[in-house]
């Protein structure tokens, strides 16, 4: 029997691919898991739009409902063995105003729909096996109104008071599989009355090694390299672009492209080393680029005490040799390496989705363009959530 699996906070269906399974991405198969979505949730349109439109999602699993979570009834949400929430990342961020769970919009309390969605299964006689939360690792310094207690803290003694054992871990993506230096936490709960304790994060490696999938830590990595995954992204056919301003574009074309040019993708050829690979290619660049005397009087006032400012690496531009940072919501240059490495633009929307481990075949053309950037970084990287997926679908009973 497959697992009934219901999604909230469902995005453009990052994690819920993970879960489901069955997409090719570079060269590699993720089979197709013995799971059901039944229910999927989002309150953004446009997020919900991409979802529906995805039939690796739809075909075998139900649309995702557009509606706040708030108002949705849980009699109206079938029963399922596995939970998945994402919650909105904004007020966790460690770029966003850091208001936590009181934040003004009431986004930052929205676990506890989690809470009250698995009560209400409880109360009518159905206990959920697990549920598995992903937030931003700003999450973990969040606090509670009482200033002292921590949200993963409240979230783990609530679930705990409900029956289950928790673990939670801080996981970087391309430890599985994922092309980018994306920090999320992940806080995974068991029904204690299975027996089986808390879920072991040491499970997500074995499966990073059981599929021989590449690693930066458990494995090799060539594969996650950004010369390794733009390889044929302009061959894709909705590889659209969103310009930068005319201010923006001005500082990018004055950092330049970094020095190994396009013609470094010619070291990235199947079965490379990156022991042979030339020291230029690992070479990057940000506004620190930029001649002195060029500079804004901002960045200049940085320049001029880099120890107060503690140096940041704004307008970051990864080299071919380099795995890349965070694709964010935002897709802004100065808070991400949004940049391309060569050319003087911001990354294609087929490059983003590359960097967030999304096959070729998953659409994002049918919303406007900067929501495409949008639902792109705010989603779980497929690859990440289908090794979590595996990973807890052997560690719970058939």
């Amino acid at each position: 029997m497959p697992k009934i699996v219901t999604s909230l906070f469902s995005g453009c269906g990052g994690l819920d691919l993970g879960f489901t399974g069955g997409f090719h991405f570079l060269g590699r198969d993720y089979e197709r898991l013995n799971t059901e979505i039944v229910f999927a949730n989002d309150f953004d349109a446009d997020a919900q739009s991409c979802y529906n439109n995805n039939p690796l999602l739809v075909e075998d699993g139900a649309e995702c409902l557009l509606a706040d979570i708030r108002n949705v009834n849980a009699d109206d949400i079938p029963d399922f063995d596995i939970l998945l929430a994402g919650f909105p990342c904004q007020p966790f961020s460690n770029a966003g105003n850091r208001k936590g769970v009181n934040d003004v919009n009431g986004r930052g309390t929205l676990f506890e729909e989690c809470e009250r969605i698995i009560r209400a299964k409880i109360a009518n006689g159905h206990r959920p096996q697990a549920f598995v939360f992903e937030n931003v690792r700003g999450i973990l310094s969040s606090k509670m109104p009482d200033g002292i207690t921590t949200v993963p803290q409240e979230i783990s003694n609530r679930m705990h008071d409900m029956g289950y054992e928790m673990s939670m871990q801080l996981v970087c993506a391309s430890d599985y599989g994922v092309p980018q230096q994306r920090y999320r936490v992940l806080i995974i709960g068991i029904d204690r009355e299975l027996g089986i304790g808390a879920f072991d994060f040491h499970m997500m490696e074995q499966v990073v090694r059981q599929h021989h999938i590449p690693s930066k830590s458990f494995g090799r990595d060539e594969e996650l390299l950004l010369g390794s995954i733009l390889q044929g992204v302009h061959e894709v056919q909705d590889d659209v672009v969103w310009n930068y301003s005319e201010t923006t574009q001005r500082s990018v074309d004055l950092i330049g492209g970094c020095r190994h040019g396009m013609q470094a993708f010619d070291y990235f050829v199947p079965g490379f080393h990156k022991e042979d690979l030339p020291e230029i290619v690992f070479e990057g660049r940000s506004w620190k680029d930029i001649p002195y005397e060029l500079l804004s009087p901002r960045f200049k006032k940085i320049a001029d005490d880099p120890k107060r400012y503690h140096a940041p690496k704004f307008f970051r531009r990864f080299a071919f040799g380099e795995i890349n940072g965070t694709i964010t919501a935002s897709a802004q240059p100065e808070n991400c390496g949004i940049t391309h490495p060569v050319e003087n633009r911001r990354y294609s929307v087929r490059e983003c989705a590359r960097i967030q481990s999304f096959p070729d075949n998953y659409h994002f053309g049918n919303i406007p363009l900067q929501s495409q950037y949008k639902v792109i970084g705010n989603a779980v990287p497929p690859v990440l959530g289908w090794v979590i997926a595996r990973a807890l679908l052997n560690f719970l009973p058939e």
